[in-house]
Order: structure tokens, then sequence, then C-alpha cells
């Protein structure tokens, strides 16, 4: 339902969209540029982590779906994480379909922000510390 004050965008945020579009190259270069930069990081991450994790690089965009493993299990693997380090990644689960089946070993990682190393870092040292003491 909408409301009476609604029934059109504001128009600052129209002008920001104008302005987003008119820059819409370098906007698209930057990000292309991060997500090429940030897939570098994740495949050394996977690399150093093989016995964990299975990797393939995505053929585009910027979210990849590695196979995690452990023998813990996805979901309980992706809610320690979070829970331990603060890092967030989605259990395939969170995907669930009435069309396919869902892999019940997979997770969702993203790497089109800012933030990259942050985030490794943490989920590197939970690795470290949490998941190969109970290996």
């Amino acid at each position: 339902i909408k409301h009476y004050l609604s029934i059109c965008n504001a128009g600052p945020s129209e002008v920001l969209a104008t302005i987003a579009i008119k820059s819409r190259e370098t906007i698209f270069a930057r990000n292309r540029d991060l997500a090429a930069e940030n897939l570098v990081k994740l495949d050394a991450f996977f690399a150093r982590h093989a016995d964990l994790f299975e990797w393939y690089e995505p053929d585009g965009g910027c979210i990849a779906y590695p196979r995690y493993c452990g023998n813990d299990g996805v979901e309980s693997f992706c809610e320690r994480l979070v829970n331990e380090a603060g890092v967030l990644l989605l259990p395939a689960s969170a995907y669930r379909s009435e069309l396919l089946d869902t892999p019940q070993d997979r997770f969702r990682i993203g790497y089109g922000r800012c933030g990259m190393d942050e985030a490794l870092e943490a989920f590197e040292a939970f690795l470290v510390g949490a998941v190969r003491s109970s290996v």
C-alpha cells in the first residue's frame, strides 16, 4: 500500500540516480576492478585451505558458491563462523528451490565489496583456531 506522500520518488533521489547513470562507465569499471582484485585474494585464500574447500572461480558476477568439505557440515560451519568470527557466509539451504535440488555442502560468498582483506583475516583466524583444532 502506498502512502500519499510516497507516490513518486523524492527529488534528491532522482538527481542522484541521474548522476549515477551519467557516470555508469566509471562506476562499472571501479566495480569490475574491485571484484577482480578480490577474486585474486579468494583464489589465494582457498588455495591455502584446499583441504577444507573446493573452489572454482565463477564465470562472472561477484558471487561464488564454494564447497565446504569439513565433517561438521556447511550449516554448522557457517553458524560458527558468524558467531565466533563475525564473518557471514550463507549456506546453500538459504536458497532452497522447488525447481531444483539445493546442494547441501555449498555456501555463498560475495566478493564485490570493499573490506575483503579484513573479512579474509577474520575467516583465516577462525580456520586456524577453531576449525583446525577440531579436525
